[in-house]
C-alpha cells in the first residue's frame, strides 16, 4: 500500500475502495494464486493417505491395493493420471497469472521476430 501507483492513485482521488479492489488486489492476487495451486496438488497428493486411513474407496485407495499387489498398469495409469492433474493446474495457475498482472502481456512484436 506504500509503493507508487498507490500513492499517484490517492493522489488522483480515487475512493479506498477503487485503490484496493483495483489496483491493489490485483498485485496481492499473485502469492494467493501461487499457494491455492500448490494446496490443490498437495490435496491431490496426500488424498492417498487420507482414503487409506478411513478406507474410503477411492483412487488412494485403489493405488495401495494395486501397490501391495504389484498391479503395475494401474499404478502407473493413476501416476500418469495424478501427473496429468498436476501439469493441468500448473497451466490454470500461469494463465491467472497472465489475467491477473499486466507485468506479463506478450509483445506482439517480439512474435513477429522484431525488436520490441
Amino acid at each position: 500500500m506504500r509503493t507508487d501507483y498507490i500513492k499517484f492513485a490517492r493522489a488522483r482521488g480515487l475512493s479506498d475502495r477503487a485503490i484496493n479492489f483495483g489496483h491493489a488486489l490485483k498485485n496481492t492476487l499473485v502469492p494467493v494464486i501461487t499457494i491455492a495451486g500448490l494446496n490443490i496438488g498437495a490435496l491431490i497428493a496426500f488424498s492417498i493417505i487420507t482414503e487409506t486411513v478411513f478406507q474410503w474407496p477411492g483412487m488412494g485407495l485403489l493405488f495401495i491395493q494395486a501397490v501391495s499387489f504389484a498391479d503395475v498398469p494401474i499404478m502407473s495409469a493413476y501416476l500418469v493420471l495424478v501427473a496429468f492433474v498436476f501439469v493441468t493446474i500448473n497451466l490454470i495457475v500461469d494463465l491467472l497469472y497472465y489475467a491477473v498482472d499486466p507485468r506479463l502481456s506478450v509483445d506482439k512484436g517480439a512474435l513477429a521476430g522484431r525488436p520490441g
